[in-house]
């Protein structure tokens, strides 16, 4: 029996322990476990000082690298606090979210508790765990948690059913104007952190003074209040459609609607937590980020840089965030079919056409696939139509059909195919379903069609009048998906210009030899010389190319002379 040794395993330090504890939990990297290990004790130790400011502030000091920068970054964090989120959001956040179980909040200001410094193994580790569980909750386990987050941090009110408390398991309620506000703020913030560590304008992201009633806030809340009231009418089974919203809803209400209307939603949480505790980490590959759209040049749909309209469009798509590059605006390009059809065909990136009626309604649709004129449909199920006023919806492929797109001229086919004129959404080529006329007249947002969700276009008229035809006030299409994309999509239009201007320069290449040629051998027959069939045969009366181009040489030679 031989006799063996083994080398004992290095003993685990307290911190090196908690880090292996919470990397089997947590969807963090080792880098970023130290990071929250080390600010989860770094706020301990301001708030056994009596240091501590706030959440927000004293999480985004600690967790700032550059220490030469810390004041900085304080000024920064409080002017996000006082001047863009709602009151007293970050301690809201934590107290309902980064806390164990009875835990008592550091920043309660009814509350005299310090933190305790002999807990138990367990009971200390369970509070760390819930602290990194918080930023976990806040975008690094789906869209779906955060979501409830947000939802937790709003006013909670007691579930009945004057209020719309349908179900016994929802025991509160919150106001969607809360949340829609609380949200568009988030993202404010978010790009606020963004722009200043870029040393870019952080102006352009401060919100209007009377935000809450801007119509873009009320058209999301709008929304949200509609889809919880058509699926408490689902869930009671309800055939008879309800005359009045609710005016309250619930985390479920919430959750389906931010998966069907507003995806992005929940990112705009996602994406201020990372400014805040990682702002020297790119964000994860496998998340997407939210970034505040940013226009390339004035529009007649967004009043500010800051306009809520924009956060709405961000909610629907990740390819509508980042900068929107503007193709065509009626406002200065006029109401004129070959200027949209021209900024539009060959543009090889994702678009955003916007669409103001004569009635106040504003609608549209967004496309993924590159601009082409075409008798056919064509185009992707990225493509959806929307609504984003008076209250927003957005109409996504059916999976029933694939007339997502058209872009017809009558100069195409000079009118010979019988099919609708102009640019088009659904339907068929005979009638899309959003469709605006090449004379811009007549044109049409229906409420169904084959390929998409059947919904609101035009928001109804005097007397309860569901009319589908509507008039232009204005219109606008934006390249969007972000700086690369646009620049990708410009260059691809660029292109198909030089082509098409080839085509015409060549056209207009006319070789006189081949041409004289062709009249010589009867290819061309012109009445201009009909002389010559009349006077072939006579004795030296044969005219040939040569003898033309010495008349022309001699008729040359007598102007130059006079």
């Amino acid at each position: 029996m031989g006799i063996t040794s083994s080398t004992p395993e290095p003993q685990l330090s307290r911190r090196q322990q908690d880090i292996k504890y919470l990397g089997d939990r947590m969807p963090f990297g080792d880098a970023e476990l130290i990071q929250l290990h080390n600010a989860y004790h770094e706020r301990l130790d301001l708030v056994s000082t009596k240091q501590h400011i706030s959440f927000l502030v004293d999480i985004g000091v600690l967790c700032f690298s550059e220490s030469s920068k810390a004041e900085e970054r304080k000024l920064i964090l409080e002017a996000v606090e006082s001047k863009i989120l709602s009151p007293n959001f970050g301690n809201r956040l934590y107290e309902t979210s980064f806390l164990s179980s009875g835990q008592a909040s550091d920043y309660d200001s009814s509350s005299s508790a310090m933190p305790a410094n002999d807990d138990d193994d367990f009971t200390r580790l369970s509070k760390i765990e819930a602290f990194c569980d918080g930023v976990a909750l806040c975008g690094r386990r789906g869209a779906s948690k955060t979501l409830s987050v947000l939802v937790k941090a709003c006013q909670q009110h007691p579930a009945s059913e004057e209020n719309g408390g349908s179900d016994s398991s929802q025991s509160t309620l919150i106001d969607p104007v809360e949340l829609v506000d609380m949200g568009y703020r988030v993202a404010l913030a978010s790009a606020f952190l963004s722009a200043a560590s870029k040393d870019e304008d952080v102006g352009r992201y401060l919100p209007p003074e009377t935000v809450t009633s801007h119509p873009g806030l009320q058209a999301l809340s709008n929304s949200l209040k509609a889809f919880a009231t058509k699926r408490k009418q689902r869930i009671e089974r309800s055939s008879t459609p309800s005359s009045e919203s609710l005016s309250l809803v619930s985390a479920e209400d919430v959750a389906e609607w931010g998966e069907h209307v507003a995806p992005m939603f929940a990112a705009s949480l996602s994406s201020l937590i990372h400014q805040v505790f990682f702002p020297q980490h790119p964000p994860p590959p496998t998340r997407s980020s939210f970034e505040f759209p940013i226009l390339s040049a004035e529009s007649t749909f967004f009043d500010t840089t800051s306009c809520p309209f924009l956060f709405s469009f961000a909610c629907m798509s990740p390819a509508l965030s980042g900068e929107y590059y503007r193709l065509y605006t009626s406002a200065s390009d006029g109401l004129s079919f070959n200027r949209l059809q021209n900024s539009l065909v060959g543009y090889g990136g994702p678009t955003l056409l916007i669409v103001r009626s004569t009635n106040d309604s504003i609608f549209g649709a967004y496309t993924s696939s590159a601009w082409k004129e075409s008798k056919d449909f064509y185009g992707n199920t990225d493509c959806f139509l929307y609504q984003v006023m008076p209250t927003t919806a957005v109409y996504h492929p059916s999976g029933n059909g694939r007339n997502f797109m058209y872009c017809n001229s009558r100069s195409r086919s000079r009118g010979y195919d019988k099919q609708a004129h102009g640019i088009g959404f659904g339907g068929t080529v005979d009638e899309p379903r959003l469709f605006i006329s090449e004379s811009f007249d007549h044109c049409q947002a229906a409420w169904s069609d084959m390929t998409f969700e059947s919904g609101r276009l035009l928001k109804l008229g005097s007397g309860g009048n569901n009319s589908k035809t509507f008039d232009i006030d204005s219109l606008e299409v934006w390249g969007v998906g972000g700086t690369e994309m646009v620049t990708e999509a410009l260059g691809a239009r660029d292109k198909e210009r030089d082509v098409r201007q080839a085509a015409v320069n060549r056209a207009r290449k006319v070789d006189k030899a081949a041409f004289l040629d062709d009249f010589q051998s009867g290819l061309i027959d012109s009445k201009a010389f009909a002389h010559r069939s009349q006077i072939q045969g006579r004795d030296g009366a044969c005219v040939g190319v040569d003898d033309l181009r010495k008349f022309e040489d001699s008729q040359k030679a007598k102007r130059s002379t006079s």
